[in-house]
């Protein structure tokens, strides 16, 4: 089996959040048929707190839906999770959605992009 070639970016930077955030749409354009995202979180602070971080993709950059097993495993605490999907659309971002009372999250985000 031949090294197929990717690319990557971190898309959301390593920072301290209290909020749901997304990263900008991340041009695929048809060169890429698997995306990863790889989450790096190094604290987590509140009570119960929750983060969800998952692939989307949009056609137009606008419209977005979930990429099917882009969806990373819920974190509570610090730790990393990695996620796979099949890209199906020119554009991809990772979105963040913390929950909890009172939660902050320090973590980055990556995609990474393997050719078809």
């Amino acid at each position: 089996m031949a090294i197929r070639p990717f690319m990557g970016d971190v898309v959301l930077a390593s920072a301290a959040r209290t909020t749901t955030a997304s990263s900008g749409p991340v041009a695929a354009a048809g060169q890429v048929t698997v995306a990863v995202l790889l989450v790096h979180c190094s604290a987590a602070s509140g009570t119960t707190p929750t983060l969800d971080v998952a692939l989307e993709q949009s056609a137009n950059g606008t419209d977005w839906s979930a990429v099917t097993g882009g969806a990373a495993a819920q974190l509570t605490a610090a730790g990393n999770r990695v996620a796979t999907g099949l890209v199906t659309a020119n554009y991809v971002r990772a979105t963040a959605t913390i929950g909890g009372t009172t939660p902050s999250f320090t973590f980055s985000a990556s995609i990474a992009f393997l050719a078809s």
